[in-house]
């Protein structure tokens, strides 16, 4: 297809052996047009419809009048006009000194002091009678004592009794299965305290902590009071070779002292229970300790919810003076009326006085060991240890403070030549 020179119509050529389809849309056809005569379009060499163009050359000559450059604009023109001064108002506004160089707005100005954000008081819905109700845990399941930190008492009563029916059985088996049940009690509770440092951030070696643990306990049994340092420092050297050969290489000194911190709280405090079995009346002794801990726990927990008032320590905010009396009190009726009866701190008839200084010192080291783990805890910011005991949470949790009382037991039967062995 052509087109001819100076019109605006095309002629067709066609190539034969092809036809032109009816549809196809040619040059200067709009695709929108009924009538292809009504809508063609110029060719682009040609000014567009209805336009005449410009003849003088001069892109600016249709305008009415012609552009004029800035130069040129005189200078009473609008436009080179200035809007307006500043008076001396607005300007001692917007600067430090004004027009007649006195002090503007930017030393005059004091802004007011408004009073510190308070924040809003939580609205509570009264209840029925109209008084204000105590907020309650969120979550709570039916059951949970909100005073002693959402605990389940029912839960917590059933684990203790289940606890010292299987330690009485221990205990009246005889020295194997008390020795036996304590070294798992012990490693257990060392697998927990490892996992909580874990969490706190910490890679303690949990495996050789473990390890070390259940072999102080059967070490101080089998071999006296001479396996104890023996197993300290076999210890230290496989806590070293354990990061040293690559086992694990990060923060060694960090990591080497919690596990050797892991060891001696649980397994060096734990170990005399062996020493106390090693003497044939050691299963009287481990149960005098049991008896005083058990009786500072159940203690300090009824009283403290029934009259406690006045907070102990900042590192356990549940506990309180009066529980802490309150314990302790029991402790030591325990040992007087209970341990001196049926242990060997009363062999004599009728003489309490070994019973009576048990009392005492494991009145005083129960209370210490149950704050120590509580400040332990909220270091690593855990609340329990451990939930292997419903009720209770960790086995360390439950005791903690006979960790304490086991040295002070032992020592005092020492003092008292209680061992006969």
């Amino acid at each position: 297809m052509t087109r001819r020179e100076g019109s605006g119509e095309y002629e067709e050529i066609r190539i034969l052996g092809l036809d032109t389809p009816e549809d196809e849309i040619g040059p200067g056809r709009s695709v929108f047009a009924d009538d292809p005569s009504e809508d063609l379009l110029p060719h682009w060499t040609e000014p567009p419809a209805g336009a005449g163009g410009s003849t003088s050359g001069e892109p600016w000559s249709e305008l009415a009048e012609a552009p004029r450059w800035s130069d040129e604009t005189p200078l009473d023109h609008e436009s080179q006009q200035p809007v307006g001064d500043l008076d001396e108002a607005m300007a001692a506004m917007f600067f430090d000194d004004g027009p007649s160089g006195e002090a503007g707005f930017a030393d005059e100005f004091n802004p007011p002091i408004l009073p510190p954000d308070e924040p809003p008081e939580a609205s509570v819905p009264p209840t029925a009678t109209g008084s204000i109700s105590a907020p309650s845990i969120v979550g709570s399941p039916p059951g949970l004592d909100q005073r002693r930190g959402g605990r389940d008492m029912s839960m917590a009563v059933i684990t203790g009794v289940a606890l010292g029916a299987l330690a009485l059985v221990a205990f009246k088996i005889g020295t194997n299965a008390t020795l036996a049940l304590t070294t798992v009690l012990l490693t257990l509770a060392a697998s927990e305290f490892f996992l909580a440092i874990r969490r706190g951030g910490y890679q303690p070696a949990t495996l050789l902590g473990m390890t070390a643990v259940a072999a102080l306990n059967l070490g101080a049994y089998w071999r006296f009071e001479a396996a104890v340092p023996l197993v300290l420092a076999l210890t230290v050297v496989f806590s070293l070779l354990w990061y040293l050969t690559g086992v694990d290489r990060n923060m060694p000194l960090a990591n080497i002292s919690m596990t050797l911190f892991g060891v001696l709280y649980i397994g060096l405090l734990g170990s005399f229970t062996g020493l106390m079995l090693t003497d044939p009346n050691g299963v009287g002794m481990v149960l005098a300790a049991v008896l005083v801990t058990a009786g500072y726990d159940v203690g300090g927990l009824v009283i403290g919810r029934i009259i406690g008032r006045t907070p102990l320590s900042a590192v356990s905010p549940n506990k309180t003076m009066e529980g802490l009396i309150g314990g302790m009190a029991v402790a030591f009726g325990v040992a007087v009326l209970i341990v001196g009866r049926i242990t060997p701190f009363g062999q004599d008839p009728g003489d309490l006085g070994s019973a009576f200084v048990l009392g005492v010192v494991a009145a005083l080291a129960a209370p210490l060991g149950d704050l120590c783990e509580s400040m332990l805890k909220r270091d690593l910011g855990v609340k329990d240890m451990g939930s292997m005991l419903p009720g209770h949470g960790g086995l360390l949790d439950r005791f903690d403070a006979l960790l304490f009382v086991l040295p002070a037991t032992y020592f005092t039967a020492r003092l008292l030549d209680l061992f006969t062995g």
